[in-house]
C-alpha cells in the first residue's frame, strides 16, 4: 500500500512540474520572450563577426556576439633625424671618419680603436636614405552586447540599438619592418658614441683642430632619432631606437566602447529563417586614442642663453671657449667637464603630451587624434534556429 501511495504522488507531482512547464512556455511564447533564436556571421568595419540574438518581447531583441578585425599591415615611411636636421648627410660623414683620423696621423685599424670601428662599420652599412618604414596593424577584437528597440508595432524590419563593445585596450600599435633592423643598429651606434664624444673623443681623439669644434659630425649633428614634436613647456621630442634596435608605439582607448545605431533586418527564404542584417552606427572612443612611445629624450633646443655672470642657463650651442652644450652632454663650467644630463622618458603620449609634431608622423597624429568615435557598418546572414 505504501509503494502505490508513492508511486501515484509521483504521478500527480509530474502532472503538475509538466503543466508548469507548459503553462511557463505559453506565458513565453505568447510575449515573445525568447521564443526562437538567430545566429548570424557578419562582416564591416569593426572586422569579421558572430551573433546570437532572441527576443524578449513583441519590441526588444538581445544581442552578442563578437568581432575580429584581421591583421591587415599597411607600411608608411617616417623621417630619421638629428636633432640638428636631416641624417642623410651624416651618414657620409661618418664614412669619412677614418680619412679624417688618418689625416691626423691616426690608425683607426689599430687594436685601441677596435670598440669604436666596430660601431662606426655598423653605421657605415646604413642605407643611403633618411626614413624607416614601420607597418601600421590593427589589433582590434572585442565582444558586444546590444539592445535592439522595434518601435513600430507592424514593421518590425527597423531598429534602433544602444549597447557597447568590450575588448583589449591596445587598438592598434606600430613596429619597424624587420629590414630595417640594420637602420635602427647604426642610429644606436651613433648616438652610442655621441653620447661619450664630448667627454671621451673616440679613444681620446677628436675628428677637430682646436677652435674648429663646431666643424666636427658630432657636435654638428647631434643626437639621431625620430622627432616628435614639443612638449607642453616647449622642449623638444626626440625618439631614439630601444636597445633592441626597434621603434614601436601602441594606440590605446577606453576597454569599454558605448555603441548607439540603427539597423534593418528582413527575411531572405520563404520560411523566414535565413535573414539578411544590417547596422549601422557609432562606436564612443571616449576621447581621442592615445599613442604611446619609449625611449624619448627632452630637451631645450633653442639659442644658448648664459647667465650675467657667464654661468649657462639653457639652450644648446657653443660657449666662447668652444664647450658644447647639447641636447644630452653638456659643459659644467664649476667641474671641468663634461656630463651627461639626458632626460629619456618612457610612455610619452604623442596625442596628447606632445605638440606640433612634423611630417608623416604629425599628420598620422593628427588624424588619429580627431577618432573619438569609430564608424560601424556592418552586414549579416543568420539562421533561425527555433
Amino acid at each position: 500500500m505504501f509503494l502505490l501511495a508513492m508511486l501515484f504522488t509521483t504521478a500527480i507531482l509530474a502532472q503538475d512540474v509538466v503543466g508548469e512547464k507548459q503553462s511557463l512556455c505559453s506565458f513565453l511564447n505568447e510575449r515573445n520572450i525568447l521564443s526562437h533564436m538567430d545566429v548570424g556571421v557578419n562582416v564591416g568595419t569593426t572586422g569579421l563577426g558572430i551573433d546570437v540574438a532572441v527576443p524578449v518581447g513583441n519590441y526588444v531583441r538581445l544581442r552578442a556576439g563578437y568581432n575580429y578585425m584581421p591583421r591587415i599591415s599597411l607600411n608608411a615611411n617616417f623621417t630619421v633625424e638629428t636633432s640638428k636636421g636631416g641624417i642623410g648627410n651624416l651618414i657620409d660623414k661618418i664614412d669619412r671618419i677614418e680619412e679624417k683620423f688618418e689625416e691626423y696621423g691616426i690608425d683607426m685599424n689599430s687594436e685601441s680603436f677596435a670598440e669604436y670601428k666596430a660601431l662606426f662599420d655598423k653605421f657605415s652599412k646604413v642605407e643611403r636614405k633618411d626614413y624607416v618604414t614601420m607597418a601600421l596593424k590593427p589589433n582590434l577584437h572585442q565582444f558586444k552586447f546590444m539592445i535592439d528597440v522595434l518601435p513600430f508595432r507592424n514593421n518590425k524590419h527597423w531598429s534602433f540599438t544602444a549597447g557597447f563593445f568590450v575588448g583589449p585596450s591596445t587598438v592598434g600599435y606600430a613596429e619597424n619592418l624587420e629590414k630595417e633592423a640594420l637602420m635602427l643598429e647604426g642610429v644606436n651606434a651613433y648616438n652610442n658614441i655621441y653620447r661619450n664624444y664630448p667627454e671621451y673623443g673616440i679613444n681620446g681623439s677628436y675628428l677637430h683642430r682646436v677652435g674648429k669644434e663646431k666643424d666636427d659630425p658630432f657636435y654638428k649633428h647631434g643626437l639621431a632619432g625620430f622627432c616628435l614634436g614639443r612638449f607642453a613647456d616647449g622642449n623638444m621630442a626626440l625618439m631614439v631606437p630601444g636597445e633592441d634596435a626597434s621603434a614601436k608605439a601602441e594606440m590605446v582607448v577606453n576597454k569599454v566602447r558605448p555603441y548607439v545605431g540603427f539597423g534593418y533586418n528582413t527575411s531572405l527564404s520563404e520560411d523566414k529563417r535565413w535573414r539578411l542584417n544590417v547596422d549601422a552606427g557609432v562606436m564612443f572612443l571616449c576621447g581621442s586614442p592615445s599613442v604611446y612611445v619609449d625611449n624619448v629624450y627632452k630637451f631645450d633646443d633653442g639659442d644658448i642663453c648664459f647667465d650675467e655672470d657667464g654661468r649657462y642657463l639653457s639652450g644648446m650651442g657653443f660657449d666662447i671657449d668652444g664647450n658644447y652644450y647639447g641636447e644630452i652632454v653638456r659643459w659644467f663650467e664649476e667641474d671641468l667637464e663634461y656630463k651627461y644630463v639626458g632626460q629619456r622618458l618612457d610612455h610619452v603620449d604623442v596625442v596628447h603630451d606632445l605638440h606640433d609634431t612634423p611630417g608623416k608622423v604629425g599628420r598620422t597624429i593628427n588624424t588619429i587624434s580627431k577618432f573619438k568615435v569609430y564608424p560601424n557598418i556592418s552586414v549579416g546572414v543568420s539562421y533561425r534556429l527555433f
